[in-house]
């Protein structure tokens, strides 16, 4: 794997690590004492970061850098599980603010799209 594919994987990894645990960059920079540019910098995989920095950013997120390093090396960058269970928890605050009419006529509009597009 070279260089700029790694950092890409590595900061993938850490945005999805970090949206699964329902994290804002600004609150995992405040967490580990780090600017919030340099966690952005860090997930678009514009930095070659230090091994202590990873080390602070795992901490941070309650993993171990192996976890990072490993999930970053079998990355498949459409389908990243913590970035699509994220979404699924948005999904689900946003339809606790719907009336049941509303989240009827979204579930609708789902089912017509999915048939639409077999």
């Amino acid at each position: 794997m070279d260089n700029e594919l790694l950092l890409k994987n590595v900061g993938n990894t850490i945005r999805g690590l970090r949206l699964s645990n329902g994290l804002t960059q600004e609150k995992l920079s405040e967490k580990i004492h780090c600017d919030k540019n340099t966690i952005g910098n860090i997930e678009r995989g514009e930095t070659d970061l230090r091994l202590t920095t990873l080390n602070q950013i795992a901490e941070g997120l309650n993993v171990s850098c192996q976890k990072i390093l490993k999930e970053s090396e079998t990355l498949q960058s459409d389908l990243f599980p913590a970035s699509i269970n994220y979404d699924y928890l948005r999904l689900f605050q946003y339809c606790h603010k719907l009336t049941p009419e509303q989240f009827n006529i979204i579930c609708n509009a789902a089912h017509l799209y999915v048939k639409a597009n077999k």
